[in-house]
């Protein structure tokens, strides 16, 4: 049983990218606290499954693709939903997409994907989403980063240097939005065991036994990583922003990098 809970009664938030991993996690959560949750994704009938099954009237799916969706696509998007709801107090995004990149080995059309996807998407969602018409005062966003960004890891040239570049644009966005009382920050996870994204380990390490040996507090999950976000959208981080806090079990402190 968790020691800390939140209570969202009576705000809605929005995630994107809520179809799995760390994204589905946060969407559960939150709506588990009492929130409505938009969830945004391009497999919404994983988002219409988890619905059903696990907070019935709480998640509000919604179907897009970030490397595809328009600045008024995204106005639209919460034009539904605050009609509906009312207005935003947040959100979280999640949306990424990982491979393997060098300078040697390079790759126009998955450089692009992982851009459009991580960065962006990112900026046009927050665009649309910080509206005043869209978001109450004093709202909390989080976006996905990755210890990637530190270590700068060989084969995850763009992918580092993306996730880095979102750690930048979260301190920019930070200064700008701090006259509407509005908050960004970032978190950085490290290697998880339940999302699809780890799949590529096996391209990057080739032992996994020596990864998680190397990984200080053990193998993570989603799990310990959602109540960091949690945290960040509630009021008890209300004098926090610009800032990205590493989730990595010490991963980094184990040499997994070096």
């Amino acid at each position: 049983m968790n020691e800390v809970s939140f209570s969202y009664e009576g705000k809605n938030f929005v995630v994107v990218g809520a179809s799995s991993g760390i994204g589905k996690q946060i969407a559960l959560e939150l709506s588990k606290a009492g929130a409505k949750v938009l969830c945004i994704a391009r497999r919404t009938e994983l988002i219409e499954q988890m619905a059903l099954q696990e907070s019935p009237g709480k998640i509000i799916p919604m179907y897009a693709d970030v490397t595809k969706t328009t600045p008024s696509d995204w106005d639209k998007f919460f034009e539904n939903f605050t009609e509906r709801f009312g207005k935003l107090n947040g959100g979280v995004y999640t949306a990424g997409v990982v491979g393997l990149t060098s300078l040697r080995a390079w790759n126009d059309r998955l450089a692009k994907n992982i851009t459009d996807t991580s960065y962006t998407g990112m900026l046009h969602f927050m665009r649309s989403v910080t509206k005043k018409r869209f978001i109450s005062d004093s709202s909390s966003f989080v976006i996905l980063s990755s210890v990637a960004a530190y270590t700068g890891y060989k084969g995850l040239l763009i992918y580092s240097s993306i996730k880095a570049a979102v750690q930048t644009a979260v301190k920019s966005m930070a200064r700008e939005l701090a006259c509407q009382g509005h908050r960004v920050n970032s978190i950085s996870p490290g290697w998880l065991t339940d999302t699809e994204m780890t799949s590529i380990d096996k391209d990057i390490f080739s032992n996994r036994e020596i990864l998680a040996s190397n990984i200080i507090l053990g193998e993570g999950s989603t799990d310990k990583v959602s109540g960091m976000a949690l945290f960040l959208l509630s009021n008890r981080a209300d004098w926090i922003t610009g800032t990205d806090i590493v989730v990595d079990g010490g991963m980094m402190l184990g040499g997994v990098f070096e």
